[in-house]
């Protein structure tokens, strides 16, 4: 049986796959922000030119 007196490879492992975790977390959590930043906007430009849409047929109705 080796003994490893000056290091274990174990332990030198876990802090690289946690390292390695966080960074995928990392992406998944900008992903995550990311995509709903992008669905809010699209959300209020929708509101916007709805709210723009029906001002310009109100405004063509009266005018009629």
């Amino acid at each position: 049986m080796k003994r490893n007196l000056f290091f274990n490879r174990s332990a030198y492992m876990y802090p690289f796959m946690m390292v390695i975790f966080m960074l995928y977390l990392s992406l998944i959590t900008i992903y995550t922000f990311q995509i709903g930043i992008q669905l809010k906007t699209l959300d209020n430009i929708e509101s916007y030119y709805k709210k723009q849409i029906n001002t310009y047929i109100k405004k063509d109705v009266n005018f009629e």
